[in-house]
């Protein structure tokens, strides 16, 4: 990335970090300790939307919905990695943070790397990545509430099945866009102090 693009992208992260909630590089830390924690919650999510019980089963009114979402699951068990996208951020955050002292102008151009030309780490596929999240979140919403219209106790039990998952799944999006937004501050922050290594960085 020529350093012209460099500043232009920069610039246009500003405008991301304009948003949401702000946390600090230790308060960041601690709260992707917590997101690591969470991907129990993926793969209980998608073992409970292969199992289905008969009588439940019985009372289903839309198959193609149930495929749909045992679909979205299989999909979504792979949001987790976002949580190690995030760490590896952090870990390049942390070299931002002590280049200075070091004078190590390889380990900003690393640094700087992992955030704009990283495929996998690079702000625009993180922000990708947690737009698809949320749009396939909403997908399972519409198709669980397709599931079942014949009575309300089946409506109530397959809410009780499907809700409580959502609304994990929900949270941990929340806490990933946060620690997202928290990151691209902390990077606009740090790269201030390295401008004329962000001028060398071709």
């Amino acid at each position: 990335m020529a350093k012209s693009n460099i500043e232009n992208y920069i610039d246009e992260l500003r405008g991301f970090a304009g948003i949401g909630k702000e946390m600090d590089f230790y308060s960041l830390k601690k709260e992707l300790m917590d997101l690591s924690e969470s991907s129990k919650v993926f793969e209980d999510f998608k073992k409970s939307s292969m199992l289905i019980g008969k009588g439940m089963l019985a009372q289903v009114q839309n198959f193609g919905s149930l495929i749909k979402i045992r679909n979205l699951a299989s999909e979504i068990r792979n949001k987790s990695r976002i949580n190690e996208k995030l760490h590896s951020l952090h870990f390049s955050l942390n070299l931002l943070k002590t280049a200075p002292f070091t004078n190590d102008a390889s380990a900003v151009k690393n640094a700087v790397n992992a955030f704009l030309c990283n495929n996998e780490t690079k702000i625009d596929s993180m922000v990708n990545e947690l737009n698809d999240f949320k749009i396939k979140l909403d997908k399972i919403k519409e198709h669980r509430s397709n599931l079942s219209q014949k009575s309300l106790d089946n409506k109530l039990e397959i809410e009780g099945k499907y809700d409580k998952h959502i609304e994990q799944l929900h949270l941990i999006h929340k806490k990933q866009k946060n620690a997202l937004v928290s990151i691209v501050r902390l990077f606009l922050k740090f790269t201030k102090k390295h401008t004329k290594s962000l001028k060398r960085f071709k």
